[in-house]
């Protein structure tokens, strides 16, 4: 087969952004967390200047905002465990969004991307018309053009980007976003995302203002499973760390648990507080890259700009010493002047500054790229001020400065002045004499010249002393800085900016509560003081009072917002009273007054009014619903972003996703009234157009089942069309000046729609919780168009990943019109991919988004999964490399390519793979699991331990590091692998018992029993008070299951209220018969990591079996019936039978595998009175005899591979099908959401699962009374009504039932065995005894031509999974006590044996050991052959033989076994096979009892008297016959095998039908229960 051309997914260099970061991930560990709010270490709290800090990435996103601690509920979303192995094909098999299990780790949805590419105005084309959008053609011959390149700084950037050194800003920094750099190149990425190893923070942390790396929570529609749970900020006391370090290293945490942000930009330490330069106003007291306020700007950051383009163009010198003089073209008159020689000296001084701050951070800058790692924390807090209003260029007016005291001039200080004038102009007009000195000595000469101003003025100076105070803070003199910030206070008890900075310095000397008290004391004197806010909530959440900076944001949101009749409100009216209503919770939490107006302490109404009265002329006062100017709406976009981010955090998604939808309001100007508007609007203006000018395809969708697929390279443009207006610029930032600043705003708004986006898909499809504002739960196409405008705002690879894991579960087809040349080959050169499919269109945007980031561990991950559910194993082990390449220690792509390996046959590697994810992360459930199973499969039990279970009953034997045995009864309790396995097990279980708490309230307790009445409940349970009922239930765990089980039973009783309406009383209703849906603020549940299959050989209680099975179906019940393609009311039922039952097969299994080995002939053998066939194989044909004899012989057969879930369920009901039978059950392949989509009246389940499915889409299960005790059952099990509902549900928390289900007991064995019709010997009946011996004796020397004469044979033929230590211990107490044994076991794997080989001497000897021998599995009929050559086969108590066990008995060979588990029916299994093939009567009886086992001990006593009895004697000298008990039962089996019920196809055949026709009677008569045979 021609491989797919998707080498180019390893090596687009050339279409990556330069400032993309091409490898995000590194190593995180946690921090210490603070003894106290406030650290009492003499060390000043403060942090290194640098330009940017290596961040390291995303390592895993979770799947569960609800989890209040470091346990990740949801990260059992991994893959499905099957009988052959483990696999990461989500949805047990299935190719459909429908959850039939829980999804694999494979998809994730990761943080959008650290950078900022500005789609919306770099790629707007002018001339091209708004329909013809989705017409053009990409150009080239790859279809996603490369990014283009980040525009430029605004002038006054560009201009100090000349500066010598190549000092960059305008005396501050490089651009916050290095992408926005083009001088960046290599240097150290500021904007790489933050490690996030499972649940504990990475060294490297995110500001919760400006754009943030944001991580996803939950699984999305299309197996996105593994997600990880991203740190968060808390308010307690959890060890984690922060994106922004603080003093001695401590970081707070994460603020976004899930919601998605682009990667933080990490802060330049050094600049703190500088508003209007380009770059992110980011919370400026742990990330200083916005200067303390020296009063040269206090409103609006635009002067600062143009300060900064004025000081590019026309370096001003410095002076040198206190007499030095400004160059220019000041007069001698001007320099005598005492005003104007302040003026000239506040000047020199404020650019001696700035140099000063561009000369630190270059320093730091150099430093850390020499030590090429993050250095640690300096002494202090870089906050450093801004300049006031704006002063002049050399030679222009300088305007009067705010507050300037203009003291009288003295003699001597004019004297000063024109000797400093007369030796500035000696040394030349054109010297630059600035720059001969260096930064720090300029800085300590004009912070000399303004002493001696401020001393002559009286320290009456204000301008001068809050310069000076901070030249101080910039040369760490942190004691003189706080008393000349203390003397302007003195002077101005209201200076908001002294105030501030008094705060920042006190901060640095590590006095953090006055710090926080003097900025609260400055929002409280002045709310749109948005400088200490941002201060004041970073000391907060470094802090972790994520509530309280909450608050501190939603005050000033109180404060300043316009209210609705348009009149400002007065920020001084409001009383104590009102806000603590507006505010339940203070900003501090010492002081819960504090942030109450004080109407004496704020502005004078004089500054006020004149504050105010400058901002109402601003351009867009107002437009973003606040007391703001228009160039400040992205300041305050920034603040609100991170109270959504940190309200996520707290779990309080509502009020996140209301912060969230306010934020892409604003950006929109608010031309649109909420975010559903703007999802109608994205859909209209998208939506497909025909060739006459407006007319559209398709209308606007008002139905999220028709979502709108978009290639990428259309999904870029959606901005310039929502937004035409503008020229696809934001409507809401059309006045925040370009730069820097804006593309950071831009970027959160794009931040936002995904967070918006993720909220509501995780509400739709996963386990995290829904918002209020999502009343009825989104579609995939309103989150599809979310995702579409963030990705035009923002173009990402992280952006790419989560809308290609939304589409890879989409099925509608994309119009054609829509894809490019590129993309439909692109799709039709993988095979399983139908051009413009959900699939193509994820693989498009996975290939787009590597394209942006060639390493990007998450797009090769999620690429490799899609390409594994299509069945490219060897492609997708290729991604799961590449991916494990770009990051090492990514656990995810680690257990993903683990898994791969492993269905390839490479256990060895995959252990290798699980144990390196399980190093990187030994919290990955996954991980740990997967790890376990592999070594389990191949017998590698050192460090396995185990547990203690029914006192040490089960799972007795434990095995150490050393692989020796320890005797838990001994011991006394658990150890090792297995016991951190059941403990994960036991921790999701408990977790997900919470799921659906709170959902009844009153009112939707009233809803949902007017839906169920609505549904019949009226009719089949009418003297039922649903009320009643449901209230009793009100906050009893799994609230949520319980709800959910009624919707399901009202199913069945609404459609057998249909069935008796038309077919007993001839009157069915016109309408139909509804059919409730789930309540919209239920998510769907998790499942946990051990899924039903491993529970086989995984040693659990009854009540962790029977949960694990039933929160799989309910995860299933629920991802069907939230399904867009539900209907609204219930399948119409089949008539009655006429003559036959409809009867239903569905497998994946049609083909060369054992159930079809088993029931190939049982389809075609149904008496067509009785039940007609109708086989629907869920997997296409393999070409076998087996599937070739079923497509002949059933009566109907369809290939239903190729068909969606919706479309087999239409096709089931149009064939009136009355009982469908699973085949699958809980195995690969199953299409468990077709039957909990209850297409029959009657739904069963055998032969594919050796267990209950818990599920209340599984009516019936075919047992017998060995298999499954009557003692497993639930007591209630009628299964009817809903009143049987609260019946059953009183029983739901007891410990030792299992099975729900009402059974169908069989005569004999419910197992159905086809050997006698198609198996070796099947025409063999008139063999004699001795013609058997002979050949037996024949194959036996062939086989094995070493073995002596006189041997026992003991064998097992199981693959090796099914051995647990106890059972190998029992083993090798057998072969030590029976001399002449000798154990045959299969290479089954290959590596099993070593480890066996090694064990055997470890345990038992090298004597022992040497009597064990492996050879190869063989094909079926070979297999079956030779097992007449074993003497005694040895079953695996744990999990027993099946097929194998049939096999065995068909050769006659005894079997020895031991139904270890009560409770468990793989566990007992082969003893219900083993007494159908004995016969009737009192020898079958006997053999049966010597055959069985009651426990461990009889079990080995069994065998021992069974070998030492039998020896072999020579008959004629042509073959040994073999004399002893063990020889007499091989010869009752060989009478019995043409007479016994195991092997009577047609016996079984009509025992079915007779079931069927019970069940059927039972369901038209309204009864319920078991049926006995």
């Amino acid at each position: 087969m021609v491989q797919p051309p998707l080498d180019f997914l390893g090596h687009y260099h050339g279409h990556l952004k330069p400032g993309y970061p091409s490898n995000h991930h590194h190593g995180s560990q946690l921090s210490q967390q603070p003894q106290s709010p406030y650290n009492t270490d003499s060390t000043p709290r403060a942090f290194a200047i640098r330009n940017a800090q290596r961040a390291p990435a995303l390592h895993r996103i979770t799947t569960s905002f609800t989890r209040l601690h470091t346990h990740d509920q949801a990260e059992n979303s991994l893959r499905r465990k099957t009988p052959s192995g483990t696999i990461d094909n989500g949805y047990d098999g299935s190719l459909t969004h429908l959850a039939s299990g829980p999804p694999p780790p494979k998809h994730m949805i990761v943080p959008a991307s650290s950078e900022i590419f500005p789609t919306a105005i770099l790629h707007k084309n002018p001339n091209q018309p708004v329909g013809g959008m989705l017409q053009q053609p990409p150009s080239g011959p790859w279809a996603y053009s490369a990014p283009v390149p980040a525009a430029k700084f605004d002038h006054g950037v560009e201009a100090l980007n000349s500066l010598p050194g190549s000092l960059r800003g305008w005396g501050m920094s490089t651009p916050t976003n290095p992408s926005l750099d083009p001088g960046m190149g290599d240097h150290v990425n500021a904007l790489q995302p933050a490690s996030q190893h499972n649940y504990h923070a990475g060294p490297g942390m995110q500001s919760i203002l400006g754009q943030g790396y944001q991580q996803s929570l939950s699984q999305t529609v299309y197996s996105p499973g593994g997600y990880q749970q991203p740190a968060v900020w808390r308010d307690g006391s959890f060890g984690y760390q922060t994106m922004i370090p603080l003093a001695n290293n401590y970081t707070p945490q994460n603020s976004v648990d899930g919601a998605f942000m682009a990667a933080q930009s990490t802060i330049p330490h050094g600049l703190a507080n500088a508003s209007g330069l380009g770059q992110a106003q980011y919370f400026g007291l742990p990330q200083p890259s916005h200067p303390l306020n020296d009063g040269f700007s206090r409103y609006g950051p635009s002067h600062i700009a143009h300060h900064a383009a004025h000081v590019g163009r026309h370096p001003m010198p410095m002076m040198t010493g206190a007499g030095q003089l400004v160059k220019g073209a000041a007069t001698t008159s001007e320099v005598g002047s005492p005003t104007r020689f302040k003026e000239r000296a506040l000047q020199s001084a404020h650019k001696a500054y700035n140099d000063l701050l561009l000369h630190l951070t270059h320093t730091r800058k150099a430093h850390d790229g020499r030590s090429g790692s993050i250095s640690r924390p300096s002494s202090k807090i870089m906050v450093y001020p801004k300049p006031s209003t704006t002063p002049n260029g050399s030679g222009g007016q300088g305007q009067p400065l705010s507050g300037f005291s203009n003291p009288a001039a003295n003699y001597m200080q004019q004297m000063a002045q024109k000797e400093a004038a007369a030796r500035m102009f000696a040394q030349g007009h054109h010297q630059r004499a600035y720059e001969l000195a260096s930064p720090v000595y300029n800085a300590k000469a004009s912070l000399d010249m303004l002493s001696t101003l401020c001393e002559q003025s009286g320290w009456k100076w204000v301008e001068g002393m809050l310069l000076g105070g901070c030249l101080h803070y910039g040369l760490e003199r942190y004691e003189e800085a706080l008393e000349w910030f203390k003397r302007i206070v003195n002077l101005e008890p209201s200076h908001v900016e002294a105030i501030s900075n008094v705060a920042a310095t006190l901060y640095c000397l590590n006095r953090l509560e006055e710090a926080e008290q003097h900025w609260i004391k400055a929002i409280k004197l002045r709310p749109s003081y948005l400088e200490a806010v941002e201060h004041l909530v970073s000391l907060l959440c470094s802090l972790q009072r994520n509530a309280a900076a909450v608050n501190a944001i939603e005050f000033i949101q109180r404060s300043l917002r316009i209210s609705e009749s348009g009149l400002s409100r007065d920020q001084a009216s409001e009383s104590a009273s009102e806000a603590d209503i507006a505010s339940p919770m203070t900003l501090t939490e010492s002081n819960p007054d504090s942030y109450i107006l004080d109407i004496d302490g704020t502005d004078s109404p004089e500054q006020r009014f004149a504050a105010m009265a400058e901002d109402r002329k601003s351009p867009g006062f107002g437009s973003s619903g606040y007391r703001i100017p228009g160039s400040e709406n992205g300041r305050m976009v920034l603040l609100i972003h991170a109270k959504g981010n940190m309200l996520y955090s707290l779990k309080d998604i509502d009020r996140a996703s209301e912060a969230f939808e306010e934020v892409v309001m604003i950006s929109a100007g608010n031309q649109v009234q909420g975010v559903k508007a703007l999802i109608r609007r994205i859909q209209a203006v998208l939506a497909p157009r025909d060739s006459r000018p407006g007319q559209h395809l398709t209308s606007v969708p008002e139905s999220s089942s028709v979502p709108l697929l978009l290639p990428p390279d259309k999904a870029k443009l959606t901005a310039q069309f929502v937004f035409a207006s503008t020229d696809g610029q934001l409507p809401g930032l059309q006045h925040v000046p370009e730069g820097a600043h804006k593309r950071s705003v831009v970027a959160t708004t794009s931040n936002s729609l995904l967070s918006l986006a993720k909220i509501y898909q995780d509400a739709m499809s996963n386990s995290g919780p829904s918002s209020g504002l999502i009343r009825q739960p989104a579609g995939v196409g309103d989150i599809l168009s979310l995702y579409y405008l963030s990705l035009s705002l923002q173009e990402s690879p992280s952006t790419a990943n989560n809308v290609g894991i939304l589409l890879a579960g989409v099925q509608q087809t994309a119009p054609v019109q829509y894809l490019s040349a590129s993309e439909m080959g692109l799709a039709a050169s993988v095979p399983g991919i139908a051009p413009g499919s959900g699939l193509s269109l994820a693989l498009a945007y996975y290939q787009y988004g590597l394209t942006l980031d060639p390493k990007h561990v998450h797009l090769h991950t999620n690429l490799g999964s899609l390409l594994k559910d299509i069945g490219q194993l060897d492609m997708a082990i290729s991604m799961y490399e590449q991916a494990v390449a770009c990051d090492g220690s990514f656990d995810i792509a680690l257990t993903n390519l683990a898994n791969a390996v492993k269905d390839r046959g490479r256990v060895s590697d995959a252990i290798k793979y699980y144990q390196r994810a399980v190093a990187a992360n030994p919290d990955f459930a996954e991980a740990v699991c997967g790890l376990s199973t592999a070594l389990n499969s191949v017998c590698d039990w050192r460090g396995r331990g185990g547990v203690l279970l029914a006192e040490g009953k089960y799972d007795r034997w434990h095995v150490d590091e050393k692989g020796m045995l320890r005797d838990v009864k001994c011991q006394g309790q658990g150890s090792g692998l297995m016991k951190r396995v059941v403990e994960i097990v036991g921790r999701q279980l408990k977790e997900s018992s919470a799921w659906g708490c709170g959902v009844l309230q009153e009112q939707s307790i009233r809803q949902l029993a007017a839906e169920l009445r609505d549904a019949g409940a009226g009719i089949t349970d009418a003297f039922l008070d649903l009320e009643t009922e449901l209230r009793k239930w009100v906050g009893k765990p799994g609230e949520g299951y319980r709800i959910l089980r009624l919707i399901e039973r009202s199913t069945i009783a609404a459609m057998r209220c249909w069935y008796q309406d038309k077919h007993i009383k001839g009157s069915p209703s016109p309408t139909g018969y509804r059919r409730p849906k789930p309540p919209a603020s239920l998510s769907v549940p998790s499942a946990p990591t051990v899924l039903p299959f491993h529970t086989f050989t995984c040693p659990l209680p009854a009540k962790d079996v029977r949960m694990i099975s039933q929160r799989n179906a309910s995860r299933i019940s629920f991802s069907t019936l939230r399904s867009p393609w539900i209907p609204a009311i219930v399948y119409e039922p089949p008539g009655p039978p006429s003559p036959h039952l409809n009867v239903g097969y569905v497998s994946s299994d049609f083909n060369n595998h054992p159930l079809a080995h088993l029931m190939q002939s049982v389809f075609g053998m149904h008496n067509p009175t009785r039940v007609k066939a109708f086989c629907y194989a869920t997997t296409a044909s393999d070409g076998s005899i087996h599937r070739q004899q079923i497509e002949r012989e059933a009566p109907v057969f369809r290939d239903v591979s190729t068909l969606p879930p919706d479309k087999l369920v239409q096709q089931i009901v149009q064939d009136k099908i009355h009982i469908l039978v699973n085949l699958n059950g809980y195995t690969r392949g199953a299409r468990n959401e077709i039957f909990a989509a209850r297409p029959a009246p009657i739904q069963m389940s055998f032969m594919g699962f050796a267990g209950t499915l818990g599920a209340e889409w599984c009516d019936y299960l075919l047992a017998d009374a060995t298999a499954i005790p009557p003692s497993t059952l639930r007591p209630h099990r009628s299964n009817l009504t809903l009143g049987d509902v609260f019946r059953d549900e009183v029983d739901a928390e007891a410990e030792d039932w299992i099975y729900s289900e009402n059974i169908i007991f069989c005569r004999d064995t419910f197992f159905c065995c086809d050997h006698a019709q198609s198996a070796d010997g099947h025409n063999e009946r008139d063999l004699t005894w001795d013609e058997d011996q002979r050949r037996r004796w024949k194959m036996r020397k062939d086989l094995f031509p070493n073995l002596p004469d006189d041997a026992i044979l003991l064998g097992n033929f199981n693959q090796l999974y099914k051995i647990d230590p106890t059972t190998f211990r029992s083993w090798l107490r057998i072969l030590a006590a029976a001399p002449k044994a000798y154990l045959w076991l299969l290479r089954f794997p290959e590596l099993g044996e070593t480890h066996l080989r090694r064990t055997a001497r470890d345990w038992g000897g090298e004597g022992v050991a040497s009597r064990i021998i492996f050879t190869d599995v063989a094909p079926k009929l070979q297999h079956i052959s030779r097992a007449r050559v074993c003497d005694l086969f040895l079953d695996t108590p744990e999990c027993n033989a099946h097929t194998t066990a049939a096999d065995i008995l068909w050769s006659n060979t005894p079997l020895l076994t031991l139904p270890r588990y009560e409770y468990k029916m793989c566990s007992r299994m082969a003893a219900s096979i083993l007494k159908g093939a004995l016969p009737k009567g009192e020898a079958g009886e006997q053999a049966a009892r010597e055959l069985i086992a009651r426990d461990e001990a009889e079990y080995e006593e069994f065998a021992i008297r069974l070998a030492n009895g039998l020896t072999y004697r020579p008959r004629g000298g042509e073959y040994r016959e073999g004399v002893g008990r063990l020889a007499e039962l091989r010869r009752l089996l060989f009478e019995g095998k043409w007479t016994c019920a195991l092997f009577d196809t047609r016996r079984w055949v009509r025992d079915l039908e007779e079931a069927y026709g019970i069940a059927w009677s039972r369901w038209e008569r309204g009864e319920g229960g078991d049926i006995y045979l």
